[in-house]
């Protein structure tokens, strides 16, 4: 067979297993491509069964807090559970709700930061964990919840009981509307037309999405390379406008083709050529999605202020089905 990633066999076992997913020779398993991408970047030292074990123990004590609620008729009760358990303290969290990591939030010095299993241990996330925490519970307990994609940011869908769509705002727990997210981080009206924010992700996109999310860890320890390539090129077959992985395989082909030219002097061959096409493809595809860039500083900001000043937000969805 052959090794897509050669120089890492962990990291070519995670990317077999998503695309395997992705392709449909594997039955779908969010949990599992999760767990995957932090397996690989820890190079196997993570066990699964201990981390399905864990998430077990957490399921039975959402499933037991809807029962006793009496809410398991309602197409959000699962939705309300974990609401609970994110955001209050209660037995199903050990009266330890979630909050906001503010140390290293982009898992610059440390990338662990940024694991599900990092909120687990410690209950803090940021805004990729906690809501990637959410969406394995959710399918877990069989509820209904979307990964959606902000600028540097991630945060859950679902349809409330009056079937429209309700944004669930980890960052603070809290419910946010489309327009405060609009608004708040400058979200222009050509990337919602494109997908590329606020958009629910299918099944397929989420894997998609995950499949990108691999060269982020592999990145830290080797580096861009065609690995990179091949991650974001098979991300976007499934889910094409998906602006992480563009924006991942732009950075990838401006490193690599630099890099080819220093070694090779500066000598434009039909390899610097085909570097720079696919780079200059996809600074194309970029800029017609809409994708406008937001500065670390600013989206830190942005958290901060999500943080200090509570939303106003419809928590009717919640609150309804408790009384």
């Amino acid at each position: 067979m052959i090794a897509y990633c050669p120089n890492d066999e962990y990291y070519n076992a995670a990317f077999r297993n998503i695309l395997a997913m992705l392709e449909g020779s594997t039955p779908v398993n969010i949990k599992r491509a999760a767990f995957l991408i932090e397996w690989a970047y820890l190079q196997g030292r993570l066990d699964y069964k201990q981390f399905c074990n864990d998430i077990s123990q957490t399921v039975r004590g959402l499933n037991s807090f809807i029962d006793q609620a009496g809410v398991r008729q309602y197409r959000t009760a699962g939705n309300y559970a974990l609401f609970e358990y994110f955001t209050k303290p209660n037995l199903m969290n050990g009266n330890k709700p979630f909050s906001y990591d503010f140390e290293d939030f982009t898992g610059t010095d440390d990338y662990t930061k940024q694991f599900v299993t990092k909120v687990m241990r410690t209950h803090t996330g940021q805004c990729r964990s906690l809501p990637m925490y959410y969406k394995i519970l959710a399918e877990e307990i069989g509820a209904e919840a979307y990964l959606a994609q902000a600028p540097n940011h991630l945060y859950i869908k679902h349809l409330g009981e009056d079937n429209k769509w309700v944004n669930v705002e980890l960052t603070n727990g809290s419910l946010a509307s489309d327009a405060h997210i609009i608004s708040s981080l400058g979200i222009s009206a050509e990337s919602i037309r494109n997908r590329i924010y606020l958009d629910a992700m299918s099944e397929k996109e989420t894997l998609a999405f995950l499949l990108e999310e691999l060269t982020n860890g592999y990145q830290r320890l080797y580096g861009y390379n065609e690995f990179v390539i091949l991650c974001c090129d098979k991300s976007l077959q499934y889910y094409p406008h998906n602006i992480s992985a563009l924006i991942t395989k732009h950075n990838a082909a401006r490193t690599i083709g630099l890099a080819y030219l220093d070694e090779t002097g500066n000598m434009i061959d039909s390899t610097a050529k085909a570097n720079h096409n696919r780079w200059r493809e996809t600074a194309k595809r970029i800029e017609e999605l809409g994708y406008r860039d937001m500065p670390e500083d600013n989206y830190l900001e942005w958290v901060t202020t999500m943080k200090t000043e509570k939303l106003k937000l419809q928590t009717e969805a919640y609150t309804e089905i408790n009384h």
